[in-house]
């Protein structure tokens, strides 16, 4: 919120923040969204937000809205924060956590709504280069996982990757799972390789190597914010147990 405020020329100054107070007096016992916190303190079932806009292909965006949902929702929002800080800041001050909220916690909500703001340079050219070398070497690998089989198949199916060890190679130790495919998990590949299965070893590298490309190298260039030319992210300081930042859509610790 206060992102998006300063974007249109309004500081917010001072705050106070929900979320905050209640990870403070319960880091580790639930989580602390809006949602929950209604529920717990004022037994309040809130307006989801997935309701008012949809889900799947129905999903619009907020300014699609129509005017009456949109305003019953968000004040409904303010007004639930309102009535929970009431409480929270009570409860912040009677057991003597205060000066963790004040001088710990909440000077950080200026710190990261910058840093989130500034966002993260990224290096498409070198990426996509990564990308083509990466490329490569799973064609290479392919090659010879295809060569060891003696068939062409498709590396990313489990089942038709299970076939092929357990029923046309005759590898041991094949398990079905509910759906009747064979299980090819980590384990599963790992023991067929201490075995001396060499084909294992490179299923192994060619899923490490696929996950690279995929989960990695693309979903971080088509992060990237086409104005800026860098990735926003955004950080949590209430997500945690141990009070360390986490960070969302994308993952960039991940």
């Amino acid at each position: 919120d206060k992102i998006i405020l300063s974007n249109l020329g309004i500081n917010l100054k001072p705050v106070d923040d929900t979320m905050l107070l209640s990870y403070v007096l319960d880091a580790g016992k639930f989580r602390h969204n809006l949602d929950d916190l209604a529920k717990l303190y004022l037994d309040h079932d809130t307006i989801k937000y997935k309701y008012v806009v949809g889900v799947g292909k129905k999903e619009k965006t907020f300014n699609e809205i129509n005017i009456k949902d949109a305003y019953i929702y968000a004040a409904e929002d303010a007004d639930v924060t309102f009535k929970l800080y009431k409480i929270l800041k009570k409860r912040i001050i009677s057991e003597k956590l205060l000066s963790v909220y004040e001088y710990i916690e909440k000077p950080l909500i200026n710190v990261l709504a910058r840093m989130e703001k500034e966002g993260i340079k990224i290096d498409i050219k070198q990426l996509k280069e990564l990308g083509l070398i990466f490329q490569k070497k799973l064609l290479k690998i392919e090659k010879e996982i295809f060569k060891l089989s003696n068939i062409e198949f498709n590396i990313a199916s489990p089942k038709q990757l299970g076939e092929i060890l357990f029923d046309k190679l005759g590898f041991k130790g094949g398990k079905k799972g509910k759906s009747g495919a064979y299980s090819t998990s980590v384990d599963v590949l790992e023991n067929l390789s201490y075995e001396g299965h060499e084909i294992a070893g490179f299923l192994l590298e060619w899923r490490q190597i696929s996950k690279l490309i995929n989960t990695y190298i693309e979903s971080l260039i088509n992060e990237v914010n086409k104005k800026t030319l860098r990735i926003h992210t955004s950080y949590s300081m209430a997500s945690t147990n141990t009070g360390r930042l986490s960070s969302t859509n994308p993952n960039l610790q991940n």
